[in-house]
């Protein structure tokens, strides 16, 4: 089985409140696979707030979440990778979704990946 890299994607978000949200509206088409390469959640509040965050994986096939990180501190100023060594693949439907708990600052998160055909 042959694969081929169709294109490289970089999405992002920017979360300004506790509503779960896909990363950059973003789920893998049809026909395709999506290999995630890194996730970056930033915290860029300029009050000085901490905030927290839930990360997910969803499969497309059915709307259940698969926790990856849970209730982890982003400092202010700071950052945390998701995915470093690690790929997770993707498949159609699938995507990423970020849970902040902090209402009072902005929680940017920022995806890459390669779309496989």
């Amino acid at each position: 089985m042959a694969f081929t890299a169709t294109q490289y994607i970089v999405v992002g978000t920017n979360h300004t409140s506790t509503t779960t949200a896909t990363v950059g509206a973003y789920t893998v088409p049809a026909a395709t696979r999506g290999s995630t390469l890194a996730l970056t959640l930033t915290n860029t509040s300029t009050g000085n707030l901490m905030n927290y965050v839930d990360v997910s994986l969803y499969t497309g096939a059915t709307t259940a979440l698969y926790p990856v990180l849970s209730k982890a501190p982003v400092f202010p100023g700071g950052n945390i990778r998701v995915l470093g060594a690690v790929k997770h693949i993707l498949p159609t439907g699938g995507g990423w979704y970020v849970t902040p708990f902090a209402t009072a600052g902005v929680l940017t998160s920022l995806m890459t990946l390669v779309e496989i055909t």
